[in-house]
């Protein structure tokens, strides 16, 4: 009997032991999971230093709580699922702080831009490839995006070891009429330019009569505005960034129409931020036309920093930084959200009345969500609604990231937004505006203002000939002026629009 209580005493003492030492592997994997943690935390630089050294404190100590229970059974018990759990946590942790690391990495401090150039024939054309229309007649653009076009010129005569022959027009008007009365067999042109010739009455359906039977990207530096500094957010400056967006397919870097121009101006004191929303066709001249005027979409296609130089001219003020977001990458960042509540002005049917948006709040998944925020066509305002509309979808993407469900698809989420927005923004300054906002958890009062316009037909520099414009009404654009001075001011406004 007494034999059986010491064998039941030794094999107690034993599993304590075991029991023990299990605790202290785990509490040991735990304090490498916080080790590992913190390194993270130091790579992604988003954490103020004094949470970031009050957070591993506290690990260590919890640490050293959990390694001194393991003196005891039952409370040993608990701090070893404790353990184990927390490293789970931890190491959950380190998987997001990774992804975010390389969302940031992707999308900040993007210097450069793409121009993909073409070789376009009719449809009916039987060329199918470079090597066929070798002995056509190429019409270029004397003027208009010369230098990428003397670049692609420069690699055909190395690819068909020959000379093209190439014509000059003035415009892109007349270049497409050259083609289409067979004065030429091939054009050479920047795909962006394609929405110039579309958006003109009677060419409309200039994108389905051609097709490309070679192109080429070509990569270049984006001009740095001499604005462009690197911002601390240490809590007393004011920002202004430029937010443009496009329907291009493919990366963001892709030169194209932007048919999305905000300007957000920010002031860290106030906690108040400014949208202001300027029409894609307003008529105003642009940094590259020598005064001459033009749709402000237009300025896209030249490259983001002729839209930054256009805005700076029509508001007067200095943008410090961009964000370029490709709106087709909403559908996905949307989605992956799980959808967005936006609130509609006004009730319409969109797509053969397919869509139906009600008036006040309507549950959007991607698509929808782009669809609303591209329709102008049922707005007896058009464009200036389309602004309100777009800027109605941005509002509701950041209520929606503020969210559970933001962490519920946080990979997706990140992955969508890196896939479709680019910033002139360094990841310093991304991580310096995260601290600024954790340290400073008072939230922000958003105001949005539109400049209006008049409708209006007129001449073009980018087209050549007549095109539906926007007339600016400067008495609008002179208000936005005097709130974008109060920001600077450090003046709390109110919006009367």
């Amino acid at each position: 009997m007494e034999e059986t209580k010491r064998t039941k005493k030794s094999k107690n003492n034993k599993t304590r032991k075991t029991l023990k030492i299990v605790g202290y592997v785990m509490c040991s994997i735990m304090l490498i999971a916080l080790a590992v943690t913190a390194v993270f935390a130091i790579k992604l630089n988003v954490l103020p230093a004094i949470l970031l050294i009050i957070l591993v404190a506290m690990g260590l100590v919890v640490t050293g709580i959990f390694v001194i229970c393991q003196r005891w059974l039952i409370a040993g018990v608990i701090t070893k699922v404790l353990a184990f759990a927390m490293t789970l946590v931890m190491i959950l942790s380190c998987v997001y702080m990774h992804v975010t690391h390389n969302a940031l990495s992707k999308m900040t401090g993007v210097s450069t831009q793409i121009s993909n150039i073409h070789v376009y024939v009719l449809v009916e054309d039987p060329a199918q490839e470079l090597k066929d229309v070798a002995d056509y007649g190429f019409g270029i653009l004397s003027n208009l995006d010369r230098e990428n076009t003397d670049k692609v010129i420069e690699n055909i005569n190395k690819e068909l070891k020959r000379e093209i022959t190439d014509i000059e027009y003035s415009n892109v008007l007349s270049l497409v009429d050259a083609l289409y009365s067979g004065e030429i067999n091939a054009i050479i042109l920047n795909s962006a330019y394609i929405s110039f010739v579309t958006g003109t009455e009677g060419y409309e359906d200039f994108e389905s009569r051609i097709r490309s039977v070679s192109s080429q990207e070509i990569v270049e530096e984006v001009v740095a505005n001499e604005n462009d500094k690197d911002i601390e957010y240490n809590g007393d400056e004011v920002v202004a960034i430029y937010i443009s967006g496009n329907d291009c397919v493919g990366v963001p870097e892709i030169n194209g129409n932007s048919d999305v121009n905000i300007l957000l101006i920010a002031n860290l004191q106030t906690r108040q931020i400014l949208l202001i929303s300027t029409p894609r066709d307003y008529y105003v001249p642009l940094s590259v036309s020598n005064g001459q005027k033009d749709k402000l979409t237009h300025a896209g296609a030249y490259g983001i920093n002729v839209s930054v130089d256009t805005l700076e001219l029509l508001y007067d003020v200095e943008i410090d930084d961009y964000v370029k977001m490709n709106f087709t990458g909403f559908i996905e960042i949307i989605d992956a959200l799980g959808g967005v509540s936006v609130y509609s002005e006004y009730d319409f049917y969109m797509e053969n009345n397919t869509l139906h948006y009600h008036k006040g709040y309507n549950d959007l998944d991607g698509y929808q969500a782009l669809m609303f925020a591209r329709n102008r066509g049922a707005f007896s305002d058009g464009d200036r609604q389309r602004g309100k509309n777009q800027m109605a979808v941005i509002e509701a993407m950041i209520k929606k990231m503020a969210t559970s469900d933001m962490l519920k698809n946080y990979t997706e989420v990140l992955d969508a937004i890196s896939g479709s927005m680019i910033t002139s923004m360094s990841y310093d300054e991304i991580s310096n505006l995260v601290k600024f906002q954790l340290n400073n958890m008072q939230s922000w009062e958003v105001l949005k203002y539109s400049v209006n316009g008049t409708d209006s037909f007129n001449t073009c520099y980018s087209v050549g000939g007549s095109v539906y414009v926007m007339e600016p009404d400067y008495a609008t654009v002179e208000q936005a002026k005097e709130y974008i001075d109060q920001m600077y001011e450090g003046k709390k406004i109110t919006i009367s629009q």
